[in-house]
Formats: structure tokens, C-alpha cells, sequence
């Protein structure tokens, strides 16, 4: 067969970066039997929860780019994954979006209570940077991703894009103002997991 032919398609690459991604995430909050295993589970539950892992994805190509192989950048990216569970988990709060579904399936809170719901997140945020500093890649570039990840989960992302999306609540927004609660809320994070990508490599 020609090297073109044993190329694989767009749907088949994607298909096994997902599946690789789905396993690595499974195994890293592995089901344990504790006093706060109703935490672990609800955070196990948004984690694994589907969507289209882009953002994972994003990390390892980039990662790729730069010479590293998949098994070294795949903390990276199930970092990325983690941080994007927690915000969704905490977006759907009734102090927030007050969504009730997530993908088809009861959200975070409606199926483990607000707190417990609450707690998932904050963990899953913590369990990011563990997991990204846990990478077995030089230190130098474990921190770069840290600051990356932090930056796009803080004030000047996800939450800061958050706040914008409450306090604009109910008004008619301007294409400008639309544009900058997209930009935190959503793109820092596709943004960051680019950049961590190359950090990591």
C-alpha cells in the first residue's frame, strides 16, 4: 500500500484520539471505595461524560508538531479535559446557568445535590494542575502549561467570561460584547490548549 493509502481519514484519526482520550481520562479518577467516593463519582460523571474532546485533541497535535509522543502530552491534555468538566459543571449550577441537562443527560447537580456538584468541580480543577505538574515532561515545560491552564481558567477566562455572561444577563448584547464573553468563556481555553501543546513539547 502507498503511504497515502495507509494515511487515516479526518473521522478515523479523530475516532482513536477519542478513544485513546476517553481511557487515559478513565484512568486517571479511577472508581475507589472511601468516605468521599459520592465526590469522586460526581466528578467521574461529568469527566466522562462525552462531548467532543477538541480541546484534548488540540494538545496532542500540537504536541505532535513538536516532537513529543502522545503518552508524554496525554496528561496535558486530560488536564485540559478536566478543566473544561469543571467549568461545565459549575455553569450549570441554578447560581448560574441553571441548566438542568448537559448533553442529553441530567446535570451535575440534579443528579449528586448543588454541594456535592460544587465540590466535583472544585476537585476536578485542582486534580488539572496535579495531573499537568504530574506530566512526564521537563519541569520547566509542566510549569509553562500550569500558567497557560491557570490563565484560561481564571479571571481572565472561563470565569472572568462567566461573570460577563451573568452581569449582561437579560439586555441586548453588541457583536463586541458577545465576542469578548466568547472569548473568555470559550476560546481561552481552545487558545490554551494550543499553547500547552507546544509548552509541553
Amino acid at each position: 500500500m502507498s503511504q497515502m493509502n495507509q494515511k487515516k481519514t479526518f473521522p478515523e484519526q479523530w475516532k482513536v484520539y477519542k478513544e485513546t482520550i476517553e481511557n487515559a481520562l478513565d484512568r486517571s479518577l479511577l472508581q475507589i471505595s472511601c468516605r468521599q467516593e459520592k465526590v469522586i463519582e460526581a466528578m467521574r460523571y461529568s469527566l466522562l461524560g462525552g462531548g467532543k474532546r477538541i480541546r484534548a485533541i488540540l494538545v496532542l497535535e500540537f504536541a505532535k508538531l513538536g516532537g513529543i509522543p502522545e503518552k508524554q502530552a496525554m496528561p496535558v491534555a486530560c488536564a485540559v479535559e478536566m478543566i473544561q468538566a469543571y467549568s461545565l459543571i459549575h455553569d450549570d449550577l441554578p447560581c448560574m446557568d441553571d441548566d438542568d441537562l448537559r448533553r442529553g443527560k441530567p446535570s451535575n447537580h440534579k443528579v449528586f445535590g448543588e454541594s456535592t456538584a460544587t465540590l466535583a468541580g472544585d476537585a476536578l480543577q485542582a486534580l488539572a494542575f496535579e495531573t499537568v505538574l504530574s506530566a512526564d515532561i521537563p519541569a520547566p515545560c509542566a510549569l509553562k502549561c500550569a500558567k497557560l491552564l491557570a490563565n484560561a481558567a481564571g479571571h481572565e477566562g472561563i470565569c472572568g467570561g462567566q461573570e460577563l455572561d451573568l452581569a449582561w444577563e437579560g439586555r441586548a448584547l453588541s457583536a463586541s460584547e458577545l465576542e469578548e464573553i466568547y472569548l473568555r468563556k470559550t476560546s481561552a481555553l481552545i487558545r490554551a490548549a494550543c499553547l500547552m501543546g507546544v509548552a509541553a513539547a
